[in-house]
């Protein structure tokens, strides 16, 4: 790291207010959905390689302070989405179970959600819709992110509910909706260990 140097810093014990101007007005639902888009035409979006193993893609999103990743595959094809909720708790001990490996052996690809059980808005929808209109979205298909197309069927970006809780600084609480039995029981559970 020889060519980058720390800056200078200065103790803050003179330092009281804010300044008295922001460069932008502040979010609200009424705002435009742009405000709160990851745009990949504008930042290069997160993946991660479909053999990675649990743990150290759980490491990789805690170090990267990232809650998801786009899942690719060895041609950079895009195969799902894994979340850090994916890679904890008693998802993994399931998974493990069903398929009789141990947790060290699980791999993202074992853990993300598929690319065909994802939800996704075109861009161009996006533009004119209002960031509260996200969130009824977000409400509606019961997930946390949603993903965007571009008029060509390519990935243009992604808007998560975190995202836009920390740009409006209010919760935003999405409720997941079970597709199956199975995911009754593990939302459930999940709430239950929330609450305990």
């Amino acid at each position: 790291m020889g060519e980058y140097r720390a800056i200078k810093t200065i103790k803050l014990d003179e330092v009281f207010q804010f300044c008295d101007h922001y460069d932008s007005e502040p979010l609200s639902l009424s705002s435009s959905a742009l405000k709160v888009v990851t745009d990949f035409t504008r930042r290069q979006p997160q993946v991660i390689m479909k053999d990675v193993d649990v743990d150290h893609a759980l490491y990789m999103m805690i170090n990267g302070h990232v809650r998801s990743k786009l899942v690719i595959d060895h041609d950079d094809t895009f195969l799902g989405v894994i979340t850090a909720k994916d890679l904890t708790g008693r998802k993994v001990l399931a998974t493990a179970q069903k398929k009789s490996l141990g947790r060290a052996d699980l791999t993202v690809e074992d853990m993300m959600t598929k690319r065909f059980e994802l939800q996704a808005m075109p861009y161009r929808l996006v533009e004119s819709a209002k960031i509260g209109d996200v969130v009824e979205t977000l409400q509606d298909i019961g997930q946390q992110h949603v993903l965007l197309v571009d008029d060509k069927g390519a990935l243009r970006g992604m808007i998560s509910a975190s995202d836009i809780a920390r740009a409006l600084h209010m919760p935003v609480n999405i409720l997941e909706k079970a597709r199956s039995f199975k995911s009754i029981f593990e939302i459930i559970h999940d709430r239950e260990e929330l609450d305990a």
